[in-house]
């Protein structure tokens, strides 16, 4: 799905009044009385309310206290719940709490869930559980926010910060070093730092910033990484079979551009599972064809070479870089990436990467 347009406040504020009424409608013993847009609370009027809903749940009236967020990330999500548990101190019992946004994640519904607030979002996810009335459902995605926000943390420039972040042993970073590390401007660590601390996949130390949910962050980067859209590839059909023999000819053919070495023979080096069929390397230019088959006696071909020459359309995929038995390869992370949707047994290799220990440099 790829609705990602930009929901104006007037719009939400309809569609949000539109989805307190329609979820009144599902509890047939749940009457709504009454809904009120920015409401004072208490005699006091001292907090207000989003919105104020008076219902009747069987013989007893409820006041449902909703506060509504444009983005519904982990720490929206916490500001929220600590505005509503004011907003219901102003009020006597029975009372409700109740959460609204476009998208409400799985980590920002938990954290719903242990504060004993409610959630609904425009993407069908909702709980509500008081008196008689409980309601419970699960969408899958989120048709709105989630692809452009995944993308921007997932460009090109963003995903030079996040593999410095994601290169183990964990550490703090500060901002000046991990944009020099990085190499990407202040700007760039800065958007990268905000979304990471938005979803909770980060905090700020003393030293610096740390990632303290590093899978989270390979999984969503997993689910929007596009292969065919970042590369530029190359097949080549070749006379020698043995993947190491083939992939020291490529290194002694490309002195002047050395290969960094990626997917399947990357994977075995690291982590010997699957045999390595194919050998993917990155390289910042492409040699012509003519070098090629003079040093490899390879032949360029449409598909289902054994070598394959790739250019990255940001260079940021070949760093950071590893050393394994005199072959450059590139981070981990990176590995894991290509190999996961590339077929010929790529996920398992991946999966076994992943999976191991030294991972990234260790993770835990």
């Amino acid at each position: 799905m790829k609705l990602v347009k930009k929901l104006k406040e007037t719009d939400l504020d309809s569609q949000f009044e539109a989805l307190l009424r329609g979820l009144a409608a599902r509890a047939p013993f749940l009457k709504l009385e009454s809904l009120t847009r920015n409401a004072r609370l208490g005699q006091s009027g001292q907090h207000r309310a989003d919105w104020l809903a008076r219902v009747r749940a069987g013989s007893r009236r409820y006041a449902l206290v909703a506060e509504s967020k444009r983005l519904g990330q982990p720490r929206e999500v916490r500001a929220a719940v600590l505005q509503l548990e004011l907003c219901l101190a102003d009020l006597p019992k029975p009372r409700y709490g109740l959460l609204l946004a476009p998208f409400i994640s799985e980590e920002s519904a938990r954290i719903c869930a242990e504060a004993g607030i409610g959630y609904a979002d425009l993407a069908g996810n909702a709980r509500l559980s008081f008196d008689q009335v409980f309601i419970e459902t699960r969408s899958a995605g989120n048709p709105f926010y989630e692809k452009r926000e995944s993308h921007s943390l997932f460009a090109p420039r963003a995903t030079r910060v996040v593999r410095t972040l994601l290169q183990g042993p964990l550490r703090p970073w500060k901002v000046t070093a991990l944009a020099e590390s990085a190499r990407v401007s202040l700007g760039w660590v800065s958007a990268v730092r905000q979304q990471l601390l938005a979803r909770e996949w980060a905090r700020e130390e003393t030293d610096g910033l740390r990632i303290t949910k590093p899978d989270a962050v390979l999984d969503a980067w997993a689910r929007v990484d596009d292969w065919s859209k970042r590369t530029q590839t190359r097949e080549y059909s070749v006379l020698e079979n043995d993947p190491v023999r083939l992939a020291e000819q490529l290194q002694n053919a490309l002195k002047t551009d050395p290969p960094v070495f990626t997917q399947w023979l990357a994977g075995w080096l690291r982590r010997p599972y699957t045999n390595p069929v194919v050998v993917t390397a990155y390289v910042k230019t492409f040699p012509s064809n003519s070098d090629i088959e003079k040093a490899l006696l390879a032949r360029q071909v449409d598909s289902g070479g054994a070598l394959r020459l790739v250019m990255p359309k940001d260079d940021g995929a070949l760093y950071p870089s590893q050393t394994v038995r005199g072959f450059p390869l590139v981070s981990d992370v990176q590995i894991y990436l290509d190999l996961l949707r590339a077929g010929l047994r790529g996920d398992e290799q991946a999966s076994e990467l992943r999976n191991s220990p030294d991972f990234s440099g260790g993770w835990k």
